[in-house]
């Protein structure tokens, strides 16, 4: 018995120690990717008002040095992977599923739109870890073994914190992730440590998401964005937008910019426009908001099949396309050509092959949720359920207030890694209780 257990050992120390090589070794041999526009305002460290989140600014304007960001965001990465593999691995019983989860697992952890983010000196990295060490903590908290142990709780309070920090549509899930907090805290701690966890908590979450929405400059960088890919497409949606008072000359701004490069990109030059910060000061700091809550069809529906619209709409402007495509630096940018990464067949190059792929990720993960619906596992259905719930608002989030055309896979990047962990997590799990109980039998 202690020879299998050494060898388990052996075995889970030589693929810990391999990633974490792959990792850092990958970014180091690429050129870190520092995007003109975007990134430097991640190395500005600003606590309030911050134009980006903390989770970032803090880390970049600490280190400075472009490479050993870039081996930062790696090291991070690989732990926060190696986190949710053995948070996974120690659900299932059954040594076959153990290796084809492992097998699945890093083939979507090693597959360039994963990891190719390490050396970009932009929020993705250090985003789609912290949503990786989230999920991996919320399933050490669900464990029968690690439910009453507080340490969990803690943990996963500090992911949530984590996560918010990173993105700004991370930061509106507070709410949320607050309430499934105090649900799972509340029984488990005493008076006294649930309090201090629940103050804690509140101020560094109430202050994150304060902060997220202290930027001027980015809300009105993304309803320029929205109005001019969105909103002129639709007659109904547009006369809204003139009726508010928007500037005609602002969306002729946008049209001249975009069909040649002047030196900034459109948005930019509008919101920079007279006419746009005049009708911005009157109001239209709140049309965006207003007009999602206006028009239903716009909020529910868009999302999905924006292009039912307007025949001038087309699907890469939808979360569909942002949950299946991935992003493409690897191909896309020089900086990457020595880069060891592939996307791998979970991240198929063609629209439509990707399409199915994400079929076949809702059907896995269906099918899964009737194996343990049958099997009556509430657990690891209120798990997934949970994380789907989350993962789809969060989608909407990202579409409503921040996914322009050009950045729809960049924004919705880390939701289109949960639905393929999820999906990999929900058939592992639910296939292993199956055999279990079935050898019970």
């Amino acid at each position: 018995m202690r020879k299998i257990l050494n060898r388990n050992i052996l075995v889970l120390t030589l693929i810990s120690c391999g990633y974490f090589i792959f990792r850092v070794a990958n970014s180091l041999i690429v050129s870190p990717l520092f995007d003109e526009y975007d990134s430097p305002n991640y190395f500005n460290l600003s606590f309030f008002p911050s134009i980006r989140t903390h989770g970032i600014t803090l880390f970049y304007s600490i280190i400075k040095n472009e490479v050993a960001i870039s081996v930062f965001q790696a090291s991070v990465g690989a732990l926060a992977w190696l986190y949710l593999w053995h948070a996974i691995l120690i659900q299932l019983k059954k040594v076959s599923l153990k290796v084809i989860f492992s097998i699945l697992f890093f083939i979507l952890a090693c597959s360039s739109v994963v990891v190719e983010h390490d050396s970009a000196m932009m929020s993705e990295s250090l985003s789609i870890s912290a949503t990786i060490f989230l999920f991996g903590s919320a399933i050490n908290l669900r464990s029968q073994v690690n439910l009453k142990s507080i340490n969990s709780i803690y943990v996963f309070s500090f992911g949530i914190i984590w996560f918010l920090s990173t993105k700004a549509t991370n930061s509106l899930l507070f709410v949320p992730l607050a309430i499934v907090l105090i649900f799972v805290a509340y029984n488990k701690l005493t008076k006294v440590k649930f309090s201090q966890l629940l103050l804690i908590f509140s101020l560094l979450g109430t202050f994150l998401f304060v902060s997220a929405l202290s930027s001027d400059g980015t809300q009105s960088l993304t309803t320029s964005g929205t109005i001019n890919n969105r909103l002129v497409f639709v007659p109904e949606w547009k006369d809204q937008l003139i009726k508010s008072g928007y500037p005609e000359s602002a969306l002729k701004i946008w049209e001249r910019f975009s069909q040649q490069n002047l030196g900034m990109p459109p948005d930019q030059a509008v919101v920079s426009s007279p006419e746009f910060k005049k009708w911005w000061e009157n109001g239209g700091d709140s049309f965006l908001l207003e007009f999602t809550l206006k028009n239903p069809d716009y909020a529910i529906f868009a999302p999905i099949v924006l292009p039912a619209f307007s025949d001038n709409l087309n699907y890469k402007k939808t979360l569909l396309s942002g949950w299946s495509q991935g992003t493409d630096l690897t191909y896309e940018y020089a900086e990457f050509k020595s880069s060891l990464l592939k996307r791998s067949f979970l991240w198929p190059d063609e629209p439509e092959k990707a399409y199915l792929a994400l079929s076949i990720t809702f059907l896995a993960i269906g099918i899964s949720l009737v194996i343990l619906n049958q099997l009556n596992q509430t657990r690891d259905i209120s798990v997934i359920l949970i994380s789907i719930m989350l993962v789809i608002f969060w989608s909407y989030l990202n579409w409503w207030f921040g996914s322009k055309p050009a950045d729809m896979a960049r924004h919705n990047l880390s939701a289109a890694i949960m639905f393929k962990i999820i999906a990999i997590f929900a058939t592992s799990v639910s296939l292993d209780r199956l055999f279990s109980i079935r050898k019970k039998l």
